[in-house]
């Protein structure tokens, strides 16, 4: 009896000893071009932090029906005229090739990304790396190039330069339900904490708890430092060519 009390009580001293761990979620879209940036930049530090990162696509329209927000940037004229700069000020930083898509706000207000996104899910899992290779091209053909990423056909394309096998199959993947229901409830996690654009982060311990909620590519720096994590600023030696 003394035994097995002693194996009890020293667990529980282990338990107690184990370090608090925390880990991001990264909650992005690909018509967003903020997550964009901030996709790099996370993934770029992944490099040199000890903390897990977690990428988890989620379909943004949602988040803005959900929220009901009608203070998008594009809607109001001298905010979208401020944004299309900070696009290319932005992009400049992290050392990606940008320029603004034809009829862009038209393109931003009134197109969705489910079909991308659902795709990604896919790909994720598959391989994360993959997902990874595959929403950085995607953002590429859109933003550096101008050419649209919305349909399958379309992404068909970018899979076919990334030699990506059996791609076919990924896009049936695609349609299932359990493809689907990834990405349904991604965005319903999101939104559960207050969600209202991308791209998004928690920041959980160990255990899931959420113990913080981060919005926007510029954030970096602040969740380097609750992580107790170096911010080495844009790390354009690891880039990644899509």
């Amino acid at each position: 009896m003394l035994q097995l009390l002693y194996h009890v009580l020293l667990s529980r001293l282990r338990i107690s000893k184990m370090p608090n761990r925390k880990q991001v979620k990264f909650f992005f879209d690909v018509i967003s071009p903020y997550s964009y940036f901030g996709f790099e930049g996370i993934t770029r530090h992944r490099t040199v932090w000890k903390t897990p990162i977690q990428m988890k696509p989620f379909f943004f329209a949602g988040v803005v029906r959900h929220t009901e927000n009608p203070g998008l940037p594009l809607r109001v004229p001298i905010k979208e005229k401020y944004m299309h700069k900070d696009l290319l000020f932005s992009a400049q930083y992290w050392g990606i090739p940008f320029r603004l898509p034809k009829d862009y706000t038209n393109v931003m207000l009134n197109t969705s990304s489910i079909v991308p996104q659902r795709i990604l899910v896919a790909a994720q899992l598959r391989d994360n790396a993959l997902m990874e290779d595959v929403a950085r091209a995607l953002w590429h053909r859109f933003y550096a190039y101008g050419k649209p990423i919305f349909t399958k056909s379309q992404v068909a394309e970018v899979l076919r330069d990334l030699h990506v096998k059996n791609s076919d199959e990924l896009l049936m993947m695609s349609d299932s339900a359990e493809v689907k229901n990834i990405l349904r409830e991604n965005t319903d996690e999101a939104i559960g904490n207050g969600c209202f654009g991308a791209p998004w982060m928690h920041i959980t311990d160990n255990h899931g708890k959420v113990l913080q909620t981060v919005f926007g590519s510029d954030r970096l720096p602040q969740v380097a430092d609750f992580l107790d994590e170096p911010f080495k600023g844009p790390m354009r030696e690891k880039k990644q060519n899509a």
